[in-house]
């Protein structure tokens, strides 16, 4: 098998590329600046809140507000129900399989490995990439909490 070998064009400057993605990505649109000003109050609001009432694991909020799709109103409500239907399926699937596990450590700590297994492979596999990350960071947040004391003390205990 015969291969086509292409040379890439030399430049005078090593970051040219980037240089070129930048401009592009950041070019101006109708709407931008509006869009832009929207997520950064959005996200400072939720962490001022966050740190004013000193809200365990804020920052899920904040990357919560940055997720939310802001192209119509109708767009925001549907990410925002996506985000909020996501963030409840994985709630219930920490609740309702560490329970199962958490007294037994050989299986926890599969549980743990099995979890993370199944959040990186929504990752790859979702097509809603904002729906993949709410979903892993709930398992990589529950994941921690079902192994602390707090969770141990308050879990009911199976016989």
């Amino acid at each position: 098998m015969a291969a086509i070998v292409q040379s890439l064009p030399e430049s005078s400057q090593p970051l040219a590329w980037f240089a070129e993605f930048l401009k592009g990505e950041l070019a101006p649109y109708p709407g931008r600046a509006a869009l832009v000003a929207r997520m950064t109050v959005a996200g400072t609001l939720v962490m001022i809140i966050c740190m004013t009432f000193r809200i365990s694991y804020g920052f899920q909020g904040a990357i919560y507000a940055l997720l939310i799709t802001r192209e119509s109103p109708r767009a925001t409500l549907r990410s925002a129900g996506t985000i909020l239907l996501v963030t409840g399926i994985g709630a219930a699937y920490l609740l309702i399989s560490a329970g199962f596990v958490i007294n037994i450590s050989i299986l926890h700590f599969l549980w743990i490995i099995g979890s993370f297994f199944v959040a990186f492979y929504a990752l790859s596999a979702m097509t809603n990439h904002g729906a993949a990350a709410i979903f892993a960071i709930m398992i990589a947040v529950g994941s921690s909490l079902v192994g602390s004391p707090w969770y141990q003390r308050t879990m009911w205990k199976y016989p």
